[in-house]
């Protein structure tokens, strides 16, 4: 009698495990087709932060190394040709349309959350 129970113990937990297991079965099949849909997002995503770290890499090269006038030593011969000029104002420094120096992390953060609500107001 003992050994009856036994047996039917162990077949209850044997079922009740291959019923788990095609349960989490059939869940895994369900997000695995989810991430095959998102598969061209996740792509698409990926390469977009290539070219976005690509620009930056751009930008800083830019900001350190300051762009060379064209003809090199003969635009600043040319320069010291003519007499000297003096402003009575200061010039702005010129600005790319469209960029803006951010110095820190936080400027950055900063810039990123007044840009996307401008962008949902509009």
């Amino acid at each position: 009698m003992a050994a009856t129970l036994t047996d039917m113990i162990i077949i209850l937990l044997l079922a009740g495990c291959i019923g788990y297991g095609w349960y989490v079965s059939r869940k895994v099949q369900v997000l695995m087709g989810a991430l095959k849909d998102l598969e061209p997002l996740v792509q698409e995503f990926s390469s977009a932060v290539d070219k976005s770290e690509e620009s930056v890499h751009q930008l800083k090269l830019n900001l350190q190394e300051p762009p060379q006038p064209e003809g090199g030593a003969r635009y600043f011969e040319e320069v010291e040709d003519d007499e000297p000029m003096f402003a009575t104002r200061r010039q702005p420094a010129e600005r790319l349309p469209g960029v803006q120096v951010v110095r820190n992390k936080q400027d950055l953060v900063r810039r990123f959350f007044e840009t996307s609500r401008q962008e949902t107001r509009a």
